[in-house]
Protein backbone atom coordinates (compact mmCIF):
# COMPACT_ATOMS: atom_id res chain seq x y z
CA UNK A 1 0.00 0.00 0.00
CA UNK A 2 2.65 2.88 0.87
CA UNK A 3 4.73 1.92 -2.37
CA UNK A 4 1.48 2.72 -4.49
CA UNK A 5 0.62 5.81 -2.43
CA UNK A 6 4.47 6.95 -3.01
CA UNK A 7 4.30 6.16 -6.68
CA UNK A 8 0.88 8.48 -7.22
CA UNK A 9 2.06 11.50 -5.37
CA UNK A 10 5.18 10.95 -7.48
CA UNK A 11 3.40 11.22 -10.73
CA UNK A 12 0.74 14.08 -9.51
CA UNK A 13 4.20 16.19 -8.70
CA UNK A 14 5.46 15.63 -12.35
CA UNK A 15 2.87 17.07 -13.70
CA UNK A 16 2.51 19.60 -11.18
CA UNK A 17 5.96 20.86 -12.68
CA UNK A 18 5.00 20.24 -16.12
CA UNK A 19 2.14 22.50 -15.97
CA UNK A 20 3.51 24.98 -14.27
CA UNK A 21 6.70 25.15 -16.58
CA UNK A 22 4.30 25.33 -19.42
CA UNK A 23 3.11 28.50 -18.04
CA UNK A 24 6.30 29.75 -17.81
CA UNK A 25 7.02 28.87 -21.65
CA UNK A 26 4.38 30.67 -22.32
CA UNK A 27 4.90 33.83 -20.29
CA UNK A 28 8.21 33.49 -22.12
CA UNK A 29 6.78 33.70 -25.31
CA UNK A 30 4.68 36.47 -24.82
CA UNK A 31 7.30 38.53 -23.44
CA UNK A 32 9.62 37.72 -26.91
CA UNK A 33 6.88 38.33 -28.88
CA UNK A 34 6.33 41.95 -27.69
CA UNK A 35 9.72 42.57 -27.53
CA UNK A 36 10.26 41.71 -31.30
CA UNK A 37 7.03 44.19 -32.31
CA UNK A 38 8.80 46.41 -30.03
CA UNK A 39 12.01 45.79 -31.95
CA UNK A 40 10.61 46.29 -34.84
CA UNK A 41 8.30 49.05 -34.61
CA UNK A 42 10.88 51.29 -32.78
CA UNK A 43 14.51 50.10 -33.79
CA UNK A 44 14.22 48.52 -37.25
CA UNK A 45 13.20 45.31 -39.22
CA UNK A 46 16.63 43.36 -38.12
CA UNK A 47 16.37 43.10 -34.57
CA UNK A 48 14.82 40.14 -33.48
CA UNK A 49 14.41 39.22 -29.58
CA UNK A 50 15.53 35.78 -28.84
CA UNK A 51 15.64 34.70 -25.49
CA UNK A 52 14.86 35.85 -22.16
CA UNK A 53 15.09 35.20 -18.18
CA UNK A 54 13.61 36.86 -15.15
CA UNK A 55 15.75 38.39 -12.28
CA UNK A 56 14.88 40.85 -9.76
CA UNK A 57 16.15 44.18 -9.50
CA UNK A 58 15.55 45.86 -6.65
CA UNK A 59 12.76 43.65 -5.39
CA UNK A 60 11.04 44.02 -8.82
CA UNK A 61 10.87 41.24 -11.19
CA UNK A 62 11.99 42.28 -14.69
CA UNK A 63 13.57 40.71 -18.04
CA UNK A 64 16.20 40.58 -19.59
CA UNK A 65 16.10 39.62 -22.93
CA UNK A 66 18.68 38.99 -25.80
CA UNK A 67 18.21 40.74 -28.89
CA UNK A 68 20.40 39.52 -32.02
CA UNK A 69 20.77 40.90 -34.87
CA UNK A 70 19.72 39.04 -38.61
CA UNK A 71 20.56 40.57 -41.98
CA UNK A 72 18.28 38.95 -44.75
CA UNK A 73 20.99 37.29 -46.44
CA UNK A 74 21.35 35.03 -43.45
CA UNK A 75 23.96 36.78 -41.30
CA UNK A 76 23.03 37.28 -37.51
CA UNK A 77 24.70 37.97 -34.20
CA UNK A 78 24.44 38.96 -30.59
CA UNK A 79 23.73 42.32 -30.70
CA UNK A 80 22.76 43.54 -27.09
CA UNK A 81 20.24 43.16 -23.98
CA UNK A 82 16.87 44.85 -23.33
CA UNK A 83 15.17 45.19 -20.35
CA UNK A 84 11.71 44.92 -19.96
CA UNK A 85 9.85 45.78 -16.81
CA UNK A 86 6.28 44.83 -17.33
CA UNK A 87 5.37 48.74 -18.90
CA UNK A 88 8.23 49.64 -21.12
CA UNK A 89 11.32 48.48 -23.08
CA UNK A 90 14.93 49.99 -22.52
CA UNK A 91 18.31 48.43 -23.93
CA UNK A 92 20.97 47.97 -21.68
CA UNK A 93 23.91 47.93 -23.63
CA UNK A 94 25.19 51.57 -25.07
CA UNK A 95 24.40 52.82 -28.50
CA UNK A 96 27.90 52.78 -29.39
CA UNK A 97 28.65 49.33 -28.13
CA UNK A 98 25.50 47.99 -30.50
CA UNK A 99 26.64 50.08 -33.51
CA UNK A 100 30.45 48.81 -33.30
CA UNK A 101 29.06 45.06 -33.37
CA UNK A 102 26.27 45.49 -36.07
CA UNK A 103 29.28 46.67 -38.31
CA UNK A 104 31.39 43.19 -37.28
CA UNK A 105 28.21 41.18 -38.08
CA UNK A 106 27.92 42.89 -41.58
CA UNK A 107 31.24 42.73 -42.62
CA UNK A 108 31.72 39.26 -41.37
CA UNK A 109 32.78 37.21 -44.79
CA UNK A 110 32.57 33.93 -43.28
CA UNK A 111 29.16 34.62 -42.55
CA UNK A 112 28.80 35.79 -46.26
CA UNK A 113 31.22 32.94 -48.01
CA UNK A 114 27.92 30.82 -46.22
CA UNK A 115 25.61 32.47 -47.30
CA UNK A 116 26.84 32.08 -50.79
CA UNK A 117 27.29 28.56 -50.14
CA UNK A 118 23.52 28.30 -49.20
CA UNK A 119 21.92 29.98 -51.67
CA UNK A 120 24.20 27.68 -54.69
CA UNK A 121 23.26 24.57 -52.80
CA UNK A 122 18.98 25.66 -53.44
CA UNK A 123 19.28 27.54 -56.39
CA UNK A 124 17.93 24.80 -59.41
CA UNK A 125 20.35 24.67 -62.77
CA UNK A 126 19.05 26.63 -65.54
CA UNK A 127 18.61 24.47 -69.06
CA UNK A 128 20.06 25.39 -72.02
Amino acid sequence: MVKRATAKRQTRQGKTSRQKSSLENGEVERILRAATLHLITHHGMFLVATAARQTLVRDLPVWIITVTLRFDVGQEGYIGDLLYDGEQFMFLTDQAVMDERARKIAEDPEGLRKWNEYRASTLLPRKA
